[in-house]
């Protein structure tokens, strides 16, 4: 069963109702946090996926809970601030974008096109099962170049010989049944560190997998780096047997975490993801819960981040601690700003904003925080960016009290006009052009 929801759907007092009977599968997760299902649950994948180093806190969030009705047979599902799909057992569900319409999530894929730098301009969705595999599968450019910059992954390996330079443990049962009579050779075993191993053979049977599916040819080509990365693993993994996919995946079903090579586990995940969508089970449950989850507001942020520097703006990394500005002149309270360059500051919010019609309606700490950024910058002008579902006729901008700063609203319209996902595409970059002549004018 297939189940369509909508992030952030607790004002639409209609939506997510469904039968107990058909969505019994969910309640052993319903309001446990991000944080718990992921540390429960190795197949889930969150982005960003260091969950603790978000600053909206998404891993102390839930992917949705479960309300009863004034119907015992029905219960409400609302859900959080994620989108993406996630799997527990046979039920599938799929969460989209709130500010799309319709039932095809242009937007969750079009910024994921953006973010992670792929081409995309169609959309399977006469078949949702595929276009889901096909989503995932832009993901693994990505987490492979996250993963080859730490390095290839090296583990200790057993491997057996039977020639005439000993240089192991002697195998002494192999060495009788294969070198009798002796004729010079010995078969003994070496523990080596090597780079073919579980890890590289799991990458390089997926992008097998991957070469025979559509679009995968053109996501292992998508750049020089992922090229140059996808001829690296295959030429460091000479010991490959298609024959061994199942018995890959297997030795892979226990995810490893190493203190240096931390961005393989996330590839490792990923792996397994692309592999299983065949429906070809390996040593999963009814009760396994797995998927792959986007931050909403993270997910916003960084789809902004790939228009203004463009602009000029400056992108503060939180998780690599880089970028970012000090309150005290001891260099201690650390803060993040969204965006920022010259005298301007914007707080990307992935919320519907549209209908204030003063800035000081927004949320108190937003604020607060935004006050506080453009002050400690000296900046004349602070700017929430938020999507839009219709061209602003009007921009609120409220000034401090005793301030030569002001605040504003300002917004990236969201096309609900479009009659493919590639109409989608060219309306967006008209609707970004217009976004960005608008701020500069501010």
């Amino acid at each position: 069963m297939r189940i369509n929801l909508t992030d952030n759907n607790i004002g639409q007092v209609k939506a997510g109702i469904f039968l107990r009977k058909d969505v019994s599968a969910l309640f052993p997760i319903a309001d446990k946090t991000i944080a718990q299902l992921c540390h429960e649950n190795e197949n889930l994948l969150i982005f960003p996926y260091s969950i603790e180093d978000s600053d909206d806190k998404v891993g102390e969030a839930s992917v949705m809970t479960i309300l009863n009705t004034s119907d015992p047979e029905k219960v409400r599902i609302t859900t959080g601030n994620v989108m993406g799909f996630i799997g527990v057992g046979n039920l599938q569900i799929k969460i989209k974008s709130r500010f799309d319409e319709g039932r095809d999530d242009y937007l969750l894929h079009y910024m994921l096109q953006k973010v992670f730098s792929f081409n995309l301009f169609d959309l399977n969705h006469n078949n949702e099962k595929e276009d889901v595999f096909d989503f995932i599968m832009f993901m693994f450019p990505h987490l492979l170049r996250n993963a080859m910059r730490q390095g290839i992954y090296r583990e200790y390996q057993n491997f057996k010989h039977n020639d005439s330079k000993l240089k192991g443990t002697i195998d002494w049962g192999r060495h009788i049944a294969q070198n009798i009579p002796f004729a010079g050779n010995v078969a003994y075993s070496t523990r080596e560190y090597s780079y073919d191993n579980d890890m590289t053979e799991l990458i390089r049977h997926t992008i097998e997998f991957m070469k025979s599916k559509r679009y995968g040819q053109s996501v292992l080509g998508l750049d020089q780096e992922t090229i140059d990365n996808v001829i690296s693993i295959i030429s460091l993994t000479p010991s490959y047997n298609k024959n061994e996919r199942g018995a890959i995946i297997g030795k892979n079903l226990r995810h490893k975490s190493h203190p240096y090579y931390t961005e393989y586990q996330p590839l490792q995940c990923l792996c397994l993801q692309i592999l299983r969508m065949e429906e070809v089970k390996y040593g999963e449950t009814d009760e396994e819960i797995c998927g792959i989850l986007f931050d909403g507001a993270w997910l916003w942020e960084e789809y902004l981040n790939t228009i203004l520097q463009k602009e000029g703006f400056k992108h503060p990394e939180n998780k690599k601690h880089k970028g970012g500005i000090y309150l005290f002149e001891d260099h201690s309270g650390i803060r993040y700003p969204d965006f920022y360059k010259d005298d301007i500051v914007l707080d990307a919010k992935y919320k519907k904003l549209e209908s204030y019609e003063k800035v000081s309606k927004v949320n108190r700490n937003d604020l607060h925080q935004l006050i506080t950024y453009i002050t400690n910058l000296q900046a004349s002008k602070g700017v929430f960016i938020a999507p839009l579902t219709e061209r602003q006729q009007k921009i609120p901008k409220s000034r401090l009290k005793d301030s030569s700063a002001s605040l504003y609203i300002l917004g990236i319209e969201i096309c609900h006009t479009s009659t493919s996902y590639a109409d989608f595409c060219e309306k967006m970059k008209a609707k970004e052009a217009y976004f960005v002549d608008t701020l500069r004018q501010l």
